[in-house]
């Protein structure tokens, strides 16, 4: 595989993921009164219980995006 394609395709990776990112905390930000009716009735959880998730997914999705997905294509690019 070649170094330009693979840095073509972490950049994409990066766009995307952070996109994702964006969705995901804005969601859960402005419908969180929504998230907490939902899972509260599915799974019967306290909204403290449901703001704890919410805090440790947004937390473990953004050491997982710049881990795995911006710092190999801060590497790439520096190499390129």
């Amino acid at each position: 595989m070649d170094m330009v394609l693979l840095k073509g395709f972490f950049g994409w990776m990066t766009l995307i993921n952070f996109g994702m990112f964006m969705v995901s905390a804005i969601m859960c930000m402005t419908a969180k009164g929504l998230i907490q009716r939902v899972h509260g009735k599915i799974f019967g959880l306290a909204p403290e219980t449901i703001n704890a998730f919410l805090y440790g997914y947004l937390g473990f999705y953004k050491i997982a995006f710049i881990v795995f997905v911006l710092v190999p294509w801060i590497a790439l690019t520096i190499l390129c």
